[in-house]
């Protein structure tokens, strides 16, 4: 199979200062003769490479479901992001050295990838922050309360239950509700005074 080879020239300059003309490596900005040979430089070659083949098969999908979640995914995305720095950070902290020299003063590859997840990671979590998700959970979760509660109370009401009752089931619901956001346990039956004053804090 033929070699495929990049329309890029390389930045090295030759040594009476004139820019090379060879072509550099494919994925990389150099020549094999100025450091595209070394393997920190292949690594990070390879990974430029890949990703430009994920991002040709990315513009191809026209077929892909909507993100109904977008706080989730971004969730998700940010959980996988913080994991590739962890991976990366070990695979930085045993190299002797972050820079070589091979005709001119290389970056190793590894180093390059690293930075590039921390940034991006960064960059995540950042946005994540601006989103004020605890705000918005709890709204979301306090939404959630109503709409159960109005079932529960709707569907008392279709029993029969007297109205006494269905008064008296809401602040019974929003009590236990309070116990389920802070993770405590539910109790086979709560006082009525907890419940009553689970109704005004609501």
């Amino acid at each position: 199979m033929a070699r495929t080879r990049q329309a890029l020239k390389c930045s090295g300059h030759r040594t009476n200062g004139d820019p090379c003309k060879a072509y550099a490596i494919n994925g990389g900005t150099v020549c094999t003769a100025h450091g595209g040979s070394a393997p920190q430089v292949k690594a990070a070659a390879a990974l430029n490479v890949a990703a430009r083949k994920a991002e040709g098969l990315l513009a191809g999908i026209i077929d892909f479901d909507p993100v109904t979640d977008p706080i989730g995914e971004l969730q998700r995305v940010a959980g996988r992001a913080v994991r590739l720095v962890e991976v990366l950070e070990p695979v930085v902290a045993d190299l002797k050295r972050i820079r070589y020299t091979a005709q001119a003063e290389q970056v190793d590859g590894r180093v390059v990838v690293y930075e590039r997840a921390l940034d991006r990671a960064g960059k995540i979590l950042t946005d994540l922050a601006r989103l004020n998700l605890d705000e918005r959970i709890a709204r979301r979760d306090e939404a959630q309360a109503r709409v159960v509660g109005e079932i529960v109370r709707g569907a008392l009401a279709d029993i029969g239950a007297p109205p006494e009752l269905l008064e008296a089931i809401r602040p019974a619901l929003a009590a236990r509700f309070r116990l389920a956001e802070a993770g405590k346990p539910q109790p086979s039956r709560l006082p009525l005074a907890l419940a009553l004053t689970a109704e005004r804090e609501g």
